[in-house]
């Protein structure tokens, strides 16, 4: 279980002391995660979200976790972004979203757990992608954004079709899961959309930029 103290009644530290941590002197250190929240139910969703992280047995590293609004600027111009580069990592969220909350929990729990070697066999399962990040690589072809695709899908309570990563078949992404953290998800899979067919449509309808 998490415990949660309110400060100012919008912030919060978070300090799941249950989740396993790199230990000093042979005593598990405690994660901190502090949270700048406008309201409960913003805190309960990051509750959960830590919670989900906690079942799976991913350790995630010291964060803050900010809320600022649903201005974009505010989030380096969308829904939300990890800045994996800070000590602690801080995770700005525009979007009260679970799944896009799970994605950039993804992105600290990967800057802080993932080898190359294991970034590099998960890539080889993936379609299209081109490199692990970089500012010229298109987002769909980051090897850094399937990761967080895979791990918030395989996080959800109900998996719900995700797109613009391929393969999103249940068995891909169940292969691509264990890859990545070496356990299974937290469902049995559902039954998420693949690369959608658009042969019958004209050619005046492109895909939508989500790829549905």
């Amino acid at each position: 279980m998490f415990r949660i103290t309110a400060i100012a009644l919008v912030t919060a530290l978070l300090s799941p002391a249950s989740i396993p941590a790199l230990p000093a002197e042979g005593v598990p250190a405690p994660v901190v995660i502090q949270v700048e929240a406008k309201d409960p139910a913003q805190l309960q969703m990051t509750e959960w979200a830590l919670g989900r992280f906690e079942e799976a047995g991913l350790r995630l590293p010291d964060l803050h976790i900010v809320f600022p609004g649903q201005d974009l600027s505010l989030c380096n111009g969308a829904p939300a972004t990890a800045l994996t580069h800070q000590r602690p990592i801080e995770i700005r969220l525009c979007w009260n979203d679970r799944f896009i909350l799970l994605h950039e929990l993804a992105h600290a729990w990967d800057a802080h757990n993932l080898t190359e070697d294991r970034r590099e066999s998960f890539m080889a399962l993936r379609a299209e992608v081109d490199a692990w990040t970089g500012a010229d690589v298109p987002w769909a072809r980051r090897g850094i954004e399937h990761a967080a695709n895979v791990i918030a899908w395989g996080l959800l309570e109900d998996p719900y079709p995700i797109s613009r990563t391929y393969p999103n078949d249940p068995e891909s992404l169940i292969e691509a899961f264990r890859v990545l953290t070496g356990v299974a998800p937290l469902h049995d899979g559902g039954s998420p959309i693949q690369r959608p067919d658009r042969s019958v449509f004209a050619g005046s309808n492109p895909p939508l930029e989500s790829g549905r």
